[in-house]
């Protein structure tokens, strides 16, 4: 009934304007939601020859933040406590995998937050373009993230940022005292920058996101001269400032 009456030419204004909370949904649904979909132009493979090309396409442009073809594993594990330092709720999603399985930015933006945290090791806090934060932790002892990457670096959906492994829960910088090899995903909503840090930070559960974005999942290729790994097929996010810059592989 809503899209028939849109299609008819009403807008959203109109059919909402009764709707007390609508407001409020739109802009929380929004903040999680409105940068993992619209235009965007992918290479695919060439049916006949196996070439990629390109192509543009409109959805779902975030990806999943564990490489194709990458086994990993994982459940709803969002608020179970964790004793390291203090007590506290684990505010992010992990998913269990082999140490250096690429890590894959999920969605656009930039590199706010790069190196060690006592709590989450290696980590990256990735900011999208619309001031949401996505944030990766404990990430490979030695080599924990792309070469390309340091703070203040642009990155495209898809594009490799790290490698899973088990480094945190230690003051000292690249130490493995994580038991069980995983990538903690976290997603950070921030509405008002006074949200960033402290006690008003908003987290949200990330296991239904997650198994939603198995539809889209980077295939990656290593550089057998520099053992670093790349996306296979090219984007160009619109969302990206200045312009695209895909994730070439360098010989």
């Amino acid at each position: 009934h809503l899209a028939q009456q849109l299609k008819e030419g009403a807008s959203m204004e109109e059919l909402t304007k009764d709707m007390k909370y609508y407001s409020y949904y739109l802009e929380a649904y929004s903040a999680v939601l409105g940068g993992m979909t619209g235009t965007y132009e992918i290479q695919i493979p060439d049916e006949s020859t196996g070439e990629p090309k390109w192509v543009t396409k409109y959805g779902l442009k975030s990806f999943s933040p564990i490489a194709k073809n990458y086994p990993y594993n994982d459940f709803d594990d969002f608020g179970v406590s964790r004793s390291y330092g203090f007590k506290r709720q684990h505010l992010g999603h992990d998913l269990m995998g082999q140490v250096g399985t690429p890590v894959i930015a999920v969605e656009s933006g930039y590199v706010e937050a790069i190196g060690w945290n006592q709590y989450g090791g290696w980590r990256l806090g990735i900011r999208s373009f619309d001031k949401k934060r996505y944030y990766y932790a404990h990430l490979r002892k030695n080599y924990p993230y792309h070469k390309s990457l340091k703070e203040g670096s642009v990155v495209q959906a898809g594009d490799v940022i790290g490698y899973l492994g088990r480094t945190g829960y230690s003051s000292k910088e690249n130490t493995n005292n994580i038991d069980q090899p995983h990538l903690h995903f976290g997603m950070q909503l921030i509405f008002d920058e006074s949200q960033k840090d402290g006690n008003h930070e908003i987290w949200i559960n990330c296991y239904e996101i997650t198994k939603f974005l198995t539809m889209n999942r980077s295939e990656t290729i290593k550089n057998q001269k520099t053992k670093e790994y790349y996306r296979v097929y090219q984007m160009k996010d619109p969302a990206v400032p200045g312009g695209a810059k895909s994730q070439m592989i360098d010989n």
